[in-house]
């Protein structure tokens, strides 16, 4: 793991001070405020100088980019156009269809340029063939997560830290199955959210924008996609699901709420995981950025312990007890109540239709 280790120290030391140098406000955030909210940029470039400036001093390096370089170039393209579509986002909102579409069709660049899950592994060790369904699995895949790191994108140092302890243990995944440039991608993308983090944890400085997000979010699919094809050629892709639990969840949840209550399902809101923690728990904005990465490290464990056990049945014990820890968290936070009496379902059970008076339209 010493190349890994290195790019990650290269991207870190990138994106801290190009970070401070992003001083160009963009449009205001929640409290009005014209705060810099293109961190993306900084990260971008994190994650695409380290490898290179990494080849440069290492034999081993240089062997791993220049064996799977167009892997690289392809995910540095898309990447880049789904960031440069969230910059410009962060400057004047853009339509949801409009960044739903952008999102597409860089997710079918990148499944047409190779990753591709095509056999998937499911918990247990079986096997399942996608077949056609393959192009529809990978692409469903890409958008989901970029979009979930988005929607957790909405307290300071939220998603930044999030995506630098996923990368970090699926570089570690990468590595050990023999991903060696997945593995260097995944710790350049660790050490660039490092970078980032000190400028947007308590009192935050920068924001991440839709430019970080998206582009985290959308780096961190198609590598995992990548990086988690084993000797047979076959993804369990369930394992990076397990890490970026925490998004995910949220971003099922957010939506089914939504479509519960008669809204929009793409419509933001504040009662996201990060939102309910904040006010049942009467947490201050730092004891909710570190509570999100408590969560973040038990689905990351997971993660670590189905990889290890991925062949046998240990995998779907460990997947048990992920969906269990998922489902107690729902229930934790009183989403089970809130879809219970939401206006759908009022409806269904033959009860007057309350309006919701608690979550007011507005960020992630």
């Amino acid at each position: 793991m010493g190349i890994e280790l290195a790019t990650a120290v290269i991207a870190f030391a990138v994106a801290l001070p190009l970070t401070w140098a992003l001083k160009l406000p963009t449009k205001p955030g929640r409290k009005g405020e014209a705060m810099p909210r293109i961190g993306g940029l900084s990260i971008l470039a994190g994650f695409v100088a380290a490898p290179f400036a990494m080849a440069l001093v290492s034999e081993q390096a240089r062997d791993f980019l220049s064996e799977d370089w167009r892997q690289f170039l392809m995910l540095g393209v898309c990447g880049g156009m789904v960031c440069a579509m969230g910059a410009r986002d962060d400057f004047r909102d853009l339509d949801w269809r409009f960044k739903l579409g952008a999102h597409l069709l860089a997710a079918t660049g990148l499944y047409l340029s190779g990753f591709q899950v095509e056999k998937m592994t499911i918990p247990g060790g079986d096997t399942v063939h996608l077949g056609p369904l393959d192009p529809v699995v990978t692409v469903a895949w890409v958008v989901l997560v970029t979009n979930a790191v988005n929607l957790v994108d909405g307290k300071d140092g939220v998603a930044a830290g999030m995506a630098a302890m996923v990368s970090g243990t699926m570089s570690y995944i990468a590595w050990d199955l023999g991903h060696d440039l997945i593995a260097m991608l995944f710790a350049a993308l660790a050490g660039a959210s490092l970078g980032f983090l000190p400028f947007n944890i308590g009192r935050a400085r920068r924001f991440l924008g839709d430019s970080g997000a998206y582009f985290l979010g959308f780096s961190m699919a198609g590598l995992s996609v990548a990086g988690s094809l084993d000797e047979t050629g076959r993804v369990p892709l369930y394992i990076p699901l397990v890490a970026l639990g925490l998004p995910v969840l949220d971003t099922g949840v957010a939506f089914l709420r939504r479509f519960l209550d008669g809204r929009h399902p793409m419509h933001a809101d504040f009662d996201h995981f990060h939102d309910r923690i904040e006010r049942m728990l009467g947490f201050s904005g730092l004891q909710v950025t570190l509570a999100t990465y408590v969560l973040t490290a038990l689905f990351c464990a997971g993660a670590l312990l189905a990889h290890t056990w991925y062949k046998s049945v240990g995998s779907a014990v460990v997947s048990a007890a992920v969906l269990a820890f998922g489902i107690a968290l729902f229930v934790a936070l009183g989403y089970g109540r809130t879809m219970w009496n939401s206006a759908r379902v009022l409806g269904w059970r033959g009860r007057p239709v309350t309006v919701p008076g608690s979550q007011g339209e507005g960020g992630g």
